[in-house]
């Protein structure tokens, strides 16, 4: 039996993956849980396949890699992973992080006791200390298209999607979460669906999010457990390249199939008080609480 299954992707990212790895392997056998890790690799051109190859050789790692020719964005690669998992809970998690503080084990006893629970999100650092904004309000294009002329000048950027009070000290309902760290139970693919292929890159994720709460389910963000994110936000920092226009593609596909384009849906933002004291019962005792 497999408790949870990782699904992560790599592109030229052998200056983080070893540590992503060993630190997924760290956390699960502090938890004592059965686990494996579905490597996509996009293509790289550095040592990254050779990286996970060698982790893999060690032995102590349940690695299965899937090597692609060639860079083909997020949504195809995970989805290869994801039809091959076979834990109860599935991680998608990103090369770039590290597990740093915190047990799986009540975000397991959680989505297991919850079925009104669609996807848990954890609490990420950036490199400097700082709390990455992980979870956001449902965007607009009126949003996106703001932060151009701010970009460009050198300016801050408005960040209208952005929770005012974040970040969460306890368990909080939100609209959306980046795809960095995600748990969920493997039935929700069966519910929902896998991503969505027609987006490369970006927003995959706020689409998910959005087929989530249509459903009734809902997205919780967690912050009793941590991971160190060694985002380089691409995008954010090139707003014509290459990348940020495919960004742009993938949103209005969003808008397409789920409306917003200038009022967002009302914000789901509120606290989770039961969850949250189900999840500090669990990291004091180890014992279901609901």
């Amino acid at each position: 039996m497999c408790d949870i299954s990782f699904v992560a992707l790599t592109w030229n990212s052998q200056a983080y993956v070893r540590r992503c790895l060993d630190s997924i392997a760290n956390r699960c056998e502090s938890d004592r849980l059965a686990f494996e890790i579905l490597v996509v690799d996009n293509g790289s051109a550095d040592g990254t396949v050779a990286d996970v190859t060698a982790v893999k050789a060690e032995g102590r790692t349940p690695v299965t890699l899937i090597s692609l020719d060639t860079n083909r964005g997020t949504t195809y690669p995970r989805n290869l992973a994801l039809k091959l998992a076979k834990g109860t809970v599935v991680c998608v998690i990103d090369s770039d992080t590290e597990f740093r503080s915190g047990s799986l084990r009540p975000i397991l006893r959680l989505l297991e006791a919850d079925p009104s629970l669609g996807l848990i999100a954890p609490r990420l650092l950036l490199p400097d200390g700082s709390v990455q904004h992980s979870v956001k309000r449902f965007p607009t294009l009126s949003h996106k298209l703001r932060k151009i002329p701010s970009i460009v000048l050198g300016r801050p950027v408005p960040r209208a999607d952005f929770y005012a009070t974040f970040p969460f000290e306890q368990c909080t309902f939100v609209d959306t979460a980046i795809s960095a760290c995600w748990f969920f139970r493997r039935q929700l693919v069966d519910n929902i669906g896998l991503l969505d292929e027609g987006i490369f890159y970006a927003p995959e994720d706020v689409e998910f999010c959005a087929r989530i709460h249509e459903a009734g389910q809902r997205i919780a963000y967690y912050p009793y457990l941590t991971l160190l994110h060694h985002t380089q936000q691409i995008s954010h920092r090139r707003p014509f390249s290459r990348m940020s226009l495919s960004h742009m593609k993938g949103l209005t596909r969003y808008h397409r199939k789920h409306g917003g384009w200038f009022v967002a849906p009302g914000s789901s933002l509120q606290p989770a008080p039961q969850m949250d004291a189900a999840a500090r019962r669990w990291i004091e005792t180890e014992t279901p609480a609901i």
